[in-house]
């Protein structure tokens, strides 16, 4: 299951500008005080999630840059193709060997300097929930947080038969609830973020792209 994670991961309220400074501050103590609440509106989540799925099934396909941000410290980029359903690809920026494919079913780790490949299903991993051809978070996942901000909402979910370890964050844009990261929590503690910047939403991706090749293996046999 840590192999899984790491795969995967591989891959505060706003007052408003009219309120005083004394009320923001009010605001800061409480919350310094006490956790934030898991749902700004709790009333209101079926149909706020409803609004979430809507907005992620109607993006088929996007592509852009990625930064990834580990538990430890390391920072990594490159560029990242997702294809619904089930389509994705990090290409990691030199130095860094890796590369990071989904056909759909299985999720594929390629390290060109190790000349290692790891796979675990994508079934298996909680890329899958925003993965999906019909994405329905109330019902395939167990939402346990949903956070709105002026800025941004942030749903976080996990898998709700328990089989599967950690939770992942996705964070929306507030207005247009375009995915704007996702952070991905293991069952040890340790969380890794990923930004998405430059995206370029529902064109057509050379579905090659999707088909990792052990380039490894045809220089071995090369030689």
């Amino acid at each position: 299951m840590k192999k899984v994670l790491m795969l995967t991961a591989a891959i505060a309220v706003i007052v408003p500008a009219a309120h005083a400074q004394l009320q923001q501050a009010q605001v800061q103590m409480a919350q310094a005080a006490a956790p934030m609440a898991a749902f700004t509106d709790p009333r209101n989540v079926p149909a706020d999630l409803a609004r979430v799925d809507a907005a992620m099934n109607s993006t088929v396909s996007f592509s852009g840059r990625f930064a990834q941000y580990a538990s430890d410290g390391s920072f990594a980029q490159g560029q990242v193709y997702i294809k619904r359903p089930g389509k994705l690809r990090f290409e990691y920026d030199a130095p860094n060997p890796l590369l990071i494919v989904s056909d759909g079913v299985t999720l594929t780790q390629q390290d060109k300097a190790l000349e290692t490949i790891d796979r675990v299903p994508l079934s298996a991993t909680p890329l899958n929930y925003f993965l999906k051809e019909n994405i329905n978070l109330e019902n395939d996942t167990e939402v346990t947080s949903l956070i709105k901000t002026y800025n941004e909402w942030r749903v976080t979910a996990r898998d709700g038969s328990g089989e599967m370890d950690g939770a992942i964050t996705m964070v929306y844009d507030a207005n247009t609830l375009a995915l704007k990261e996702w952070i991905i929590a293991d069952s040890f503690g340790g969380e890794t973020k990923v930004l998405l910047s430059d995206l370029k939403y529902n064109e057509r991706i050379n579905p090659r792209l999707f088909v990792l090749r052990d380039e490894s293996r045809r220089e071995r046999r090369r030689r």
